[in-house]
């Protein structure tokens, strides 16, 4: 695949997003709760096409599924299995900073199983899509009175888009992966409720395939562990998401739904 390929990816998307968006007279004030329904807009339009972990590690799985030819993506899932399931015992054992390390480490080799499995076009749609998104948000706030926390949030979003191109051009295509869906999900943190529901209905959906995938078949001792950890921490996410504290309901949530991802694949990959 040449650059220029990926180059024109991102510039088209861009392209789209520009046409499409509307700015209000300079001067409006717009407040938390607002910002927060336009990055639901935002995520939620097809023609973005923000980026998002869950729908990638499908189109891996997918992509796994239907070739013989994927050790390497197969690999670094197995790596990242076992790495988030450590993270947890870590987790259970009161060790924290254990545990962020292990789970930052199982992230990484997610995305490089993403990027084995997707190949570079992947990352540059993912690319396009953070950077049509931030496009948006910003047409959408300029010449308005913003919050100065919004205003950092969307500096910190730049940035890491900003990085994604620039790795992306230096065909350092992980990094460029990471720093692509960490601006989708700034834009979407920007309504932490939206980004909690998000996850807890994605968590509840991977459940209920590591189930299907296991069927009649005994599971193994690793794997009844980590449905029953899935399970739990469903709950707890859907218990915080109640009481008020959607940050931990979504910290919650992606712990479930990366462990019940962790089983599909074994079962996919074998």
């Amino acid at each position: 695949m040449k650059r220029r390929k990926l180059y024109l990816i991102v510039s088209l998307v861009l392209v789209v997003a520009a046409c499409d968006q509307t700015t209000a007279p300079a001067g409006d004030v717009i407040d938390e709760v607002a910002v927060a329904r336009f990055a639901e807009l935002v995520s939620e339009d097809t023609d973005v096409r923000m980026p998002h972990l869950g729908a990638l590690l499908r189109a891996a799985h997918e992509a796994i599924r239907a070739s013989d030819d994927n050790a390497e993506a197969v690999a670094h899932f197995r790596r990242a299995r076992r790495l988030g399931n450590a993270a947890e015992e870590a987790h259970e054992a009161g060790n924290e900073e254990e545990a962020r390390r292990l789970a930052h480490r199982s992230y990484t080799h997610r995305l490089m199983g993403i990027v084995a499995a997707l190949e570079p076009e992947a990352v540059a749609e993912a690319v396009a899509g953070s950077a049509a998104g931030l496009a948006r948000l910003e047409a959408h706030l300029e010449g308005k009175d913003v919050l100065g926390r919004i205003t950092q949030a969307v500096e910190r979003i730049g940035a890491h888009v900003g990085m994604a191109q620039e790795k992306l051009a230096a065909d350092e295509f992980v990094p460029a992966l990471a720093h692509a869906l960490a601006a989708a999900e700034g834009i979407r943190q920007l309504s932490p409720r939206y980004v909690a529901r998000k996850w807890i209905q994605q968590a509840t959906s991977l459940l209920q395939e590591a189930h299907q995938a296991i069927g009649d078949t005994v599971p193994t001792d690793e794997e009844a562990l980590a449905l029953h950890r899935a399970r739990r921490l469903l709950n707890v996410a859907k218990d915080e998401l109640g009481a008020g504290h959607p940050a931990r309901a979504t910290e919650a949530a992606k712990r479930s739904a990366h462990l019940s991802w962790g089983v599909i694949q074994a079962h996919s990959s074998g």
